[in-house]
């Protein structure tokens, strides 16, 4: 049995609560979810499933009816491609899609390549499945290109996944980008795994769906959505899959052997947020704005050097130089003494495959990010100041 281990973000978030329980003020800067609670509209449809007898009973594996029409007309609106509620299935969240899709597509051994940097989810669903996860080294820009998923192909290589926007990097793919591994899936038989989970937070007018640029991949590619991010409903667990006929068989079974069903309550809830088209725009109008005044202020430090990101919730900075100068070996380090010193939560880049890296979620109000910032930069010049004296005291 292959070994897998804990998700390192989770392992933040952890240590964050449990100062948190004792008392300390710990502000989160690291958890990949909305800090605002799900809307009224979510709220009230989910009270309403719960008094309606019809939910207390099984439901279908594949998920409700209503609920995967509407989530084939977003994926065909997004795809410009025909999509119906049979191409659908309904899982505990896209992290669960995503393993149901790779399950389905791969047996024991066998290659699936990912991003790295990249969120370690792509990762963890590959190696539950029995696979095994190849990193493939993104350009200056955050993205792969066709070029580096060759070299990383072999005989075993069934799939590679995409993420667009990106987690931690926020890169979105440009159709060109988007044309050539498409190109290059198409030439050698793999299939594409597409994680659309950020796709409602594009700042820059150019998020395109992957078989919207290449509709020829329709038979061999997996969308995975869901509405944790962009309705702020990560604890809910609903995700899905649109794919073609053989996975969605596949996917439908395994939920049937196993959870039996996505809660009905869940899945009303996500129907009703899927008629809500208000709260991801405000949300992305929202995360716009914070994301400027965050990058702004990390660029503002010495030793951190922040590009703007793309879309997604994160800022995802170089802090290479700052750990050179303040004596830390590696970027958990540094986010291990910003909690304890400034309890203030962030994921060290190496959860992410990328060392000297830290991830920063914006996703919170201003009051909390503006504070949040303040105990950033306090914390920070404390350390440049000990190590300013350390320096001094050296040359003596």
């Amino acid at each position: 049995m292959t070994a897998m281990t804990d998700n390192p973000i989770f392992a933040v978030a952890a240590k964050a609560e449990a100062l948190r329980a004792r008392g300390v003020d710990v502000i989160t800067l690291a958890a990949g979810e909305p800090q605002a609670a799900s809307s009224a509209v979510v709220v009230e449809a989910a009270v309403a499933a719960v008094r309606d007898p019809a939910t207390h009973h099984y439901g279908t594996a594949q998920g409700d009816p209503a609920l995967r029409a509407l989530v084939a007309d977003v994926v065909s609106g997004d795809t410009q491609l025909p999509w119906s509620a049979g191409d659908v299935q309904i899982a505990l969240g896209a992290k669960h899609a995503l393993f149901l899709a790779v399950q389905a597509l791969i047996e024991a051994g066998d290659e699936v390549l990912v991003a790295a940097p990249g969120w370690p989810g792509h990762a963890e669903v590959v190696t539950a499945a029995g696979g095994i996860a190849v990193p493939v080294a993104t350009d200056e820009e955050f993205r792969v290109s066709a070029e580096a998923l060759d070299r990383c192909r072999t005989p075993r290589t069934r799939a590679v996944m995409l993420s667009s926007p990106g987690n931690p990097t926020g890169a979105v793919y440009p159709e060109c980008r988007l044309r050539q591994i498409a190109d290059w899936a198409e030439r050698y038989g793999v299939w594409v795994i597409s994680d659309d989970i950020y796709r409602a937070f594009d700042y820059t007018g150019t998020y395109r769906s992957v078989l919207q640029v290449a509709p020829q991949l329709f038979g061999r590619t997996v969308v995975v959505g869901g509405v944790s991010k962009e309705h702020a409903m990560t604890g809910w667990r609903v995700g899905w899959l649109a794919a073609p006929p053989e996975i969605i068989v596949s996917a439908r079974l395994h939920v049937a052997r196993t959870i039996t069903h996505v809660p009905t309550v869940n899945q009303r809830a996500a129907l009703a947020a899927l008629g809500d088209t208000s709260t991801p725009v405000e949300a992305a109008r929202d995360y716009r704005r914070r994301r400027a005044l965050l990058v702004e202020a990390l660029n503002g430090i010495d030793g951190i050097e922040c590009p703007l990101p793309d879309g997604g919730m994160f800022a995802f900075p170089d802090v290479s130089e700052l750990l050179r100068d303040c004596g830390w070996s590696s970027s958990a380090d540094l986010a291990t003494w910003l909690l304890d010193t400034a309890h203030l939560a962030v994921v060290p880049g190496e959860a992410f495959n990328a060392p000297g890296h830290i991830r920063v979620c914006f996703a919170v109000d201003d009051d909390t990010l503006i504070t949040a910032v303040e105990r950033l930069l306090t914390a920070l010049r404390s350390a440049e100041h000990k190590s300013a004296v350390r320096q001094i005291e050296e040359a003596r």
